[in-house]
Formats: structure tokens, sequence, C-alpha cells
């Protein structure tokens, strides 16, 4: 079968080139199952950033909305509070000021 040693060694290497060329693909195929995972996880990754960004702008939305309508109920309160409570507050100094200029007016006693 092997006549000379130079046999055995083509052998031997052919051996170790075939165990070399299964042992690149096996590490090829692995490094693909890598790439499609971390390939998955950041999409993954996007996905979530997308709905926290949707979550955020639509939180902003609200708080805008919010704030404008509390500029619209912030200008009837204060109206209500100077026609009501101002007004009410207003007409009761006028009433003791005449109170006390009445008192005021009258003649002295001597």
């Amino acid at each position: 079968m092997f006549e000379t040693s130079k046999d055995l060694l083509y052998v031997v290497l052919s051996l170790s080139l075939v165990w070399f060329t299964v042992f690149v693909c096996w590490l090829l195929y692995q490094a693909a199952r890598t790439l499609r995972n971390v390939n998955k996880i950041v999409e993954t990754l996007t996905q979530k950033l997308e709905l926290i960004t949707e979550a955020v702008e639509f939180i902003r939305k609200k708080v805008d909305s919010m704030s404008s309508h509390m500029g619209a109920v912030s200008g009837v309160a204060s109206s209500f509070l100077n026609k009501f409570v101002i007004g009410k507050l207003s007409d009761k100094l006028e009433e003791k000021l005449s109170q006390r200029k009445k008192k005021t007016d009258r003649p002295k006693k001597k």
C-alpha cells in the first residue's frame, strides 16, 4: 500500500487538510450564527427604542396640550377671582371707608 514514507506523508497531509477544512467550515458556521443572533438583538433593541421614542413623544404632546389648556383655565380663574373675590373685598373696603368717613364727618361735641 505505502511504498515509501513519502506516500504516508501525503496521506497524513491530506487527512490533516480535510480536518482543517472541516474546522474552518464549523468556525464559519458558528460565526454566522453569532452574527445572526447579534442582528436579532440589534433589531429588538431598535424596536424597543422606537417604542420608547413614541411614548416620549406622546407624553410630550399631552403635556403641551395640557399646558395650553392650563393657560386658558388660569385666565378664567384669574378673571373669576377679579370679578367676585376682589370685587367683593373692594366693596367691603369702600363700605368700611364710607362708615369711617361718616364718623369723622359728625360734628364734635365740645
